[in-house]
């Protein structure tokens, strides 16, 4: 996993596409440009973890309909060393769990597969209603514990998140405020 977050760091570094690039305590914020015929826009991305670690990330294009119609939706990305799988399997669920109320979760599907690469990847996906709650618990908790089946195999610092959330939105064209929960 270590390699993996070291060459998307390495190619989103050397990219000549990348717009800009902070950090905000332990979330990081990305844009980078896009450019067709028929249109232009930004694709706006925040994320904390990796560097061997699954990656808790958002991400908002430009062009989207934002809030208050379609807030971006959380998820978590999980890539797996060569020859290994990954601990999110295809049919399954993660939950992610809040600091500030053990009882307070959401859970949500996962999507697994093999890259062109022959590397094994998988992905969470919240239901569509689930979307700015769990972006409210984000911005009131300080960490996010996230389990598969039985197993916690990730827990994420919520430190930066409001004001990476936040330079992400902006940066996309959108507005930056959650509704308070």
């Amino acid at each position: 996993m270590r390699l993996m977050f070291a060459a998307c760091a390495a190619a989103l570094a050397a990219s000549p596409a990348l717009a800009d690039y902070w950090s905000y305590k332990d979330w990081h914020v990305a844009t980078e440009p896009h450019e067709t015929e028929q249109d232009s826009y930004l694709t706006c991305r925040a994320w904390t973890g990796g560097d061997g670690d699954p990656l808790l990330a958002l991400e908002v294009f430009s062009g989207d309909a934002g809030p208050p119609a379609r807030y971006p939706m959380a998820k978590v990305q999980e890539y797996a060393p060569r020859h290994y799988p990954t601990l999110m399997q295809q049919g399954g669920t993660v939950d992610f769990i809040f600091d500030f109320d053990r009882t307070f979760s959401f859970a949500a599907g996962i999507n697994s597969w093999i890259s062109e690469e022959g590397l094994a990847e998988a992905e969470s996906a919240l239901r569509f209603q689930d979307h700015l709650p769990m972006l409210q618990a984000m911005k009131q908790g300080r960490w996010v514990e996230i389990w598969a089946g039985t197993d916690m195999f990730y827990e994420a610092s919520l430190s930066g998140f409001t004001a990476a959330y936040g330079k992400m939105m902006d940066e996309c064209g959108f507005d930056l405020a959650l509704p308070a929960g």
